[in-house]
């Protein structure tokens, strides 16, 4: 029979063993968990781009594979905004950044450059597409034809897939899904419009945004309130948009969400015409995609002008 000094020796050294096993269980646990943590977000590739409207789009080509953030809020002037350092920071952390180029982000050109890692690709989605004037500069809101979003989500996809090509399977079938749904929208928008008389086909809004819209689908910009970014109209120049849409017959003026639209309901008022909404890049809850924003603007166009 053990002694009982000996027996109570073995049952501490066996109480020990246990613990030790135990401790060791619960490392090895903690250091999977964190292991699954790391290889996680190291398969979530982070995408940094200027407009949430581009959001949009990353979002239908990358699917759970991407993690994207946004440099200019909801509301903000694009041209002309200048971003905290939480919103700077995105860009040191991002594998991608996507920009429009033509001007658009201005204002953030010298935050994008000196804050992205040299390893990290800049796209610009309208480089290489064809752009009209506005003022002296090329007109950048080129996504409002739909045949130029479809450009930009074609290059969306291919970015994606040359970052990460382990998923491109996912980023090209995506993308091949939201081509689909966009080339149905482009004929849903043009055959909106098309319903509407074509003298009554006529735009005043409140910045010139809406030139590629107009040119796809038959529509003519009479007059806007601010001619460049930043500019404020003098009273000269209100006085010859509401003498202008007196002398075009034009039905109705369209302001746009993110704008202060006060200037553009005092020339209303004065014409006489109603005052309407179109989006240009803004998304809120009420327009939360690129798809409901071409949608409301065009159900817009037809309520106001046919």
């Amino acid at each position: 029979m053990m002694k009982p000094s000996i027996r109570n020796q073995a049952l501490r050294l066996f109480a020990l063993s246990l613990a030790a096993i135990a401790l060791l269980a619960s490392i090895l646990l903690a250091a999977c968990q964190e292991e699954e943590v790391k290889v996680g977000e190291t398969a979530r590739v982070k995408v940094a781009v200027s407009l949430a409207i581009f959001a949009d789009f990353v979002r239908e080509v990358g699917g759970d594979r991407v993690d994207v953030s946004t440099l200019i809020p909801a509301g903000a002037d694009p041209h002309t905004y200048d971003p905290p350092p939480s919103r700077v920071a995105r860009l040191t952390e991002a594998d991608l950044v996507i920009v429009n180029g033509l001007g658009l982000e201005a204002a953030l050109q010298d935050v994008i450059e000196e804050n992205t890692p040299s390893s990290t690709p800049i796209i610009e989605l309208s480089r290489g597409l064809s752009a009209t004037n506005d003022q002296q500069s090329a007109n950048p809101h080129l996504w409002l034809d739909v045949q130029n979003a479809i450009a930009y989500v074609e290059r969306i996809r291919d970015a994606l897939v040359e970052i990460d090509p382990p998923s491109a399977e996912s980023y090209r079938a995506n993308a091949d899904s939201y081509l689909a749904e966009l080339r149905t929208l482009d004929q849903e928008v043009a055959t909106a419009i098309d319903s509407i008389p074509a003298d009554r086909r006529k735009l005043v809004t409140f910045h010139d945004a809406f030139s590629y819209l107009a040119q796809r689908y038959g529509l003519q910009v009479v007059g806007v309130v601010v001619a460049s970014p930043g500019k404020e109209p003098s009273a000269k120049d209100v006085a010859d948009l509401v003498e202008a849409i007196a002398a075009e017959g034009v039905p109705a003026v369209f302001k746009e969400p993110e704008y202060n639209s006060r200037i553009l309901e005092l020339a209303a008022d004065d014409a006489g015409v109603e005052v309407c909404t179109l989006y240009s890049h803004a998304l809120d809850k009420k327009v939360d995609t690129y798809v409901k924003l071409m949608r409301f603007n065009a159900k817009e166009l037809v309520r106001c002008l046919a």
